[in-house]
């Protein structure tokens, strides 16, 4: 008689955290002195093919411009340092773009980014912890990882790791985060906060937590607010200030899953079929 398999350990909050981080790349373009990072992005896997996700306004402007000309992705290697690779050379040799919402309804873009398994120290968030809009709630905790001006090393794509809330959920599927953002943390991917007690819509769970680490969605802008200084001698305004109120928006999975299910999304997988570029 076979000897019973032991028991296999729990993986630990720690690791599943160093594993999350290893999803997310930094955005920007090569510079003089080092890379001038722009934004954050993550990768995912969707149908077995790598995709890169970001925020939509990363790479088209307010007006509807592409501004993604230079744009580079940045990553770490197992090897130690980081490395980069051109989005237009990626575009070129695959023959892809980005997959985009045509009429700006969700700020989102993904694009199929391949990954060198041996030598990139990337990993995937994988579909089975993706969480729909509907399953959180007001008042759950999130983190988010991004990166943050000023923290950077020199030698290592290393994002920081932030806090918020789920302050209020909106009808068009997006939700206000308390937890501000600031340039740099667009595209940056939200999780569900661990917590020794969950609340669900079903009742409390205690002592487990079906969705901790879920992934709900990503960082698209941060909530403004103006201030306007009242010239005392005239009473008419002399200037406005546009300050962060400290509330980001986030664009739920439920709106990745729509990019997912678009025509453009399947015209491009199976493009890539035909030519044999994936499996």
């Amino acid at each position: 008689m076979a000897a019973p398999s032991p028991p296999v350990k729990p993986r630990s909050i720690f690791d599943v955290f160093q594993d999350i981080k290893k999803s997310v790349v930094f955005l920007g373009e090569p510079g003089p002195t080092g890379p001038v990072i722009r934004a954050t992005g993550f990768i995912i896997d969707v149908v077995n093919v790598t995709h890169l996700v970001t925020a939509r306004h990363v790479l088209v402007d307010p007006k509807g411009k592409r501004v993604d000309e230079n744009l580079t992705v940045f990553f770490n290697l197992k090897s130690y340092g980081v490395s980069s690779r051109s989005i237009n050379e990626v575009r070129r040799r695959l023959g892809i773009d980005w997959i985009i919402a045509g009429d700006g309804s969700s700020d989102i873009a993904m694009i199929p980014f391949g990954l060198n398994q041996i030598e990139d120290d990337v990993l995937r968030i994988p579909r089975e912890i993706w969480k729909p809009v509907d399953q959180v709630l007001e008042a759950t905790d999130l983190f988010f990882l991004a990166y943050q001006p000023g923290a950077l090393p020199t030698n290592k794509v290393a994002p920081v790791m932030r806090a918020g809330m789920v302050s209020r959920l909106n009808e068009d599927r997006t939700f206000y985060m308390d937890g501000p953002a600031f340039p740099g943390n667009s595209g940056s991917p939200v999780f569900i906060r661990p917590s020794p007690a969950r609340f669900l819509q079903t009742g409390t769970v205690l002592g487990q937590d079906p969705l901790a680490f879920g992934f709900v969605g990503l960082v698209g802008e941060y909530i403004t607010y103006q201030d306007i200084a009242i010239s005392p001698q005239t009473g008419r305004p002399r200037v406005l200030f546009e300050e962060n109120t400290g509330l980001t928006r986030v664009w739920s999975t439920d709106h990745l899953r729509e990019l997912i299910d678009s025509t453009p999304f399947t015209n491009q997988i199976e493009g890539l079929r035909r030519r044999g570029a994936i499996p």
